[in-house]
Parts: C-alpha cells; structure tokens; sequence
C-alpha cells in the first residue's frame, strides 16, 4: 500500500509539474508574440517625433501629442501608461493600478475572464510604458482541458505504475519470504525443502540456485548416510571373522598350524577394515570438495608411476603391465587423486585377470563423434573375467560389487569405483565402461579438452617432482 501511495503521489507530482510548464510555454508564446507586435506599432510611434522634439515640448503639450498620437497609432487593446498612472486607454477594462504587474507579463482574472497583461517600456521619451490587455478565456479555458485531461491521463498512468510497482514488490517480498522459510527449513534439517520457481526475474533465478543448492546438499547426505549404513554393513564380515578366530583362539586347543592360520585371518580382517576405512574417509573428503592441487601432468610420466605403485600387486599374479602412449600429451589435474583413479582401475584389471595375463595402460587423443576439437582418453584393458551386463550400470555404486565372493576374496573393499568416479567429476572428465563376460573390460577416463606441451612448458612445481621427471 506504502508503495502504491508513492508511486500514485510521485506520477501526480509529476503531472502537476508538466501541466504548470504547459501554461508556462503558452504564456511564454503570447509575449513574444506581443512584443512583436508592439516593436511594429513602435516604428510606427518613433516617425511622431524625434527625441529632441519632446525634450523641446513642456510636459503638458507632450503629455497631449502622446495621447493623441497614440490613438492615431494604437489599436484597440492598449493603453499609455506614465509613472504608474494610465494617461490613455483603448482597452476594454479600467486600468487603476498597472503597477501590480511587476514582471513583463501576467495573467489576471477580471469579471470570471481571464486577461493577459503584457508591458513594454517606450524607447522615449522616458517614463513611459505601453500596456497591452488581451481576453484570453477560450484560450486559457482550452488550456485547462488540455491540462486536466493530462492530469486523468497522468492519473491513470501513475495508478497503473503504482499498482505495477506494488504487484512487483510483493512479488520480491513474497519470493524473499519463500527464501527466509526455505533457509530456516534446512536449518531444521528438512533437507528436501523446496521454494517456488519465481519466474524469469532476479528471485526466480536465486530460488532456482537455492533449489539446486538444496538438492546438492541432500543428495550429498544421502550419500553420505548410504556409505556410512554400507561401511557398517561391510563391517560385519571382517569383524565376524576376527571376533570367531579370536574366540577359536581363546577357547579351543588349536595346532600351531591352527593358531598360525587364525592370526593370519585376523590380520587379513582387520587389513581390510583399515583399507575400508581409509578408502571411505577419502571419499568423504572429496565429497565435501576439498582443495585439490591442479597442474600439468605428462601422461607417459603419469601412466609410468601408476604402473610402479601396481607392480606389486600385478607380480603377485605374474600379471604384465604395458604402458602406451602417443605423443607428448598433458593432462590437467592433481597428480595424487589421478594416480589413485588410475590405480584403483588397475587393481580392478588385476583382480579379474587370470595368473600370467596382461593389463594395458595407454593415454591417447580421440575426436568425439558430432563435436569439435579433440579429447583425451585414459585407458585401462584386461582381459579377465569381464563383468555381466546387468552389473555394468551399478559398478560405481559404493560398495557395490558384482561378484561378492571374487571381490571379498581378492581383498576389494567395493569402494574404489566410487571413488575413482568421484576424483574424475572433480576433473571434468567422465568414466567409461565397456566389457564382455570371459573377454574382459575397457575402463576410459575421458578429459573434454586435450593439449600438448614441450618440457620447457612444465609448471616450477612440476619441474621438482622427481615422479615426473621428463625420460620416466
């Protein structure tokens, strides 16, 4: 209401203004046109006499040659004025007090008819004035039509703009509310809260953020809340086995064989509840988007230190790791995350080859189909036991694992690919999964740009790091 009041108030002050500089031209129109007027009857005026001749008449003979001189040369409409009293008059009115017009023209009221007064001093003699009075009713009236219909005009335009102004107002207040409510919701911890869109407007694009931002915030949770139920429910197994071989070695008289082997199965347990432990808490980290140090990488350099930190799991399977890349290709990104994705691939490789097999690591540039430029590939190939169709879409799924007794038995804590899914998104890049069962998997890591460099483009930090030392 506050608004609409302001508004209508401002669009009448408005009008009022514009309606008083109609009048103000208008009567700015007559007096020049008058003053044209009289500097043409003044011409006239001048041939009566010259200066010198007044100055020669006593005043009384002067004062009766002006009168009559004047009627000869004025029309009607006009009067002689001298020192402030009028000496002739062919107006239509009395003239008693040309003084009160002060200024050169005015407009006065006279009889319910309005006058225009308009005063021009004679070049001589002195002391005399020519005053000029004009009914200007019709006009005056026809300018009061003219301004009152732009006031209803302005009226109703300033209502419109006020009503306008106050829809759009409540509008912001109302779409503001929505986001107080919205942000004391979640503060309550109704993650799922949601706000009206708001429209194409400022508001609708902050409601909209908000809405994504809450999403992300639940879905994050969610995550969150999966991992922590699945790591409890993973938990079980390991820690099943530790407290039944612990208890075996407590209560029962066991071989030194016996007991040789129960320690080893608890130590296998709780190995892997470390490995589950550090894995998930990694993943936590990376949801929760922590600073990653992005450089650039040489893929040879990149693929020859994954394939180190791999040997030894690949010797256990007389497993041969190739390494092929073409050219000098250079990838963006955190040297520590992208050598964990790259190692929990190949672990994956290592755990489904069969003894004396062969993984693959290459680095390679391809064309994506229907777009421009050039992406870079990261591939990881096996040719183990390849993986179902039916598990394909699920494997990057926390602690999802298509074969679980194969996964248990090759120590697969059923998180790497949830992880190795995160560390790409985090690097723009996506992963790919082709596989057929007793032939064996393509894992892809694809970077949407590709670039290459020489050795003189390496970062200062890069230079130092022995890892990536150029002929690695």
């Amino acid at each position: 209401m506050l608004v609409f009041l302001i508004t209508l108030g401002a669009a009448g002050t408005g009008a009022g203004l514009c309606a008083r500089q109609m009048q103000r031209m208008a009567l700015r129109s007559m007096a020049e046109s008058e003053g044209e007027k009289l500097a043409a009857i003044g011409n006239a005026f001048r041939q009566v006499g010259t200066r010198e001749d007044f100055e020669q008449m006593g005043e009384l003979a002067r004062d009766a040659y002006l009168r009559y001189q004047f009627e000869r040369c004025y029309p009607e409409g006009y009067g002689l004025i001298k020192d402030g009293a009028c000496i002739a008059n062919r107006t239509a009115y009395e003239i008693l007090n040309p003084q009160a017009l002060t200024g050169a023209y005015m407009v006065q009221e006279l009889d319910g008819r309005q006058v225009f007064l308009f005063k021009q001093p004679l070049a001589y003699p002195e002391g005399f004035e020519v005053l000029a009075a004009r009914d200007i009713s019709p006009l005056w009236d026809s300018l009061a039509r003219q301004t009152g219909l732009f006031l209803a005009l302005a009226a109703g335009i300033g209502a419109a703009a006020a009503a306008g102004a106050a829809f759009l107002a409540g509008r912001m207040l109302k779409g503001l509310e929505y986001l107080k409510d919205g942000a004391e919701a979640i503060g309550r911890g109704e993650l799922g809260c949601r706000i009206p869109d708001g429209g194409k407007d400022e508001i609708g694009v902050v409601s909209r953020a908000f809405n994504r931002m809450s999403d992300q915030v639940e879905r994050q949770i969610e995550d969150l809340h999966l991992l922590l139920g699945a790591l409890a429910h993973e938990m079980k197994t390991p820690v099943t086995a530790i407290l039944g071989y612990g208890e075996s070695l407590r209560s029962l008289r066991l071989t030194e064989e016996q007991k040789r082997n129960c320690a080893e199965q608890i130590c296998r347990a709780g190995a892997r509840m470390e490995k589950m432990s550090a894995k998930l808490m990694r993943l936590i980290g990376l949801y929760e988007n922590d600073a990653i140090e992005m450089r650039n990488i040489p893929v040879r350099a990149l693929l020859e230190r994954v394939k180190e930190a791999c040997a030894g799991m690949a010797l256990e399977k007389e497993l041969h790791l190739d390494v092929r890349c073409l050219g000098n290709p250079y990838v963006n990104g955190d040297a520590e995350l992208l050598t964990s994705l790259l190692c929990n691939l190949v672990q994956n490789g290592c755990r489904a080859s069969r003894r004396q097999g062969e993984i693959v690591l290459s680095g390679k540039v391809r064309q994506p189909e229907g777009k421009d430029g050039e992406s870079l590939v990261l591939e990881v190939l096996d040719y183990g036991c390849g993986i179902a169709p039916e598990d394909l879409p699920n494997i990057t799924k926390a602690f999802y694992m298509g074969d679980k007794s194969r996964s248990r038995s090759e120590g697969g804590a059923g998180l790497g690919l949830a992880l190795a899914e995160r560390i790409a998104a985090l690097h723009g890049a996506r992963l790919e999964f082709t596989s057929r069962v007793g032939e064996g998997t393509r894992a892809q890591v694809v970077f949407p740009v590709f670039f290459e460099e020489t050795a003189d483009a390496f970062t200062k930090d890069l230079q130092g790091d022995e890892d990536f030392a150029e002929g690695n």
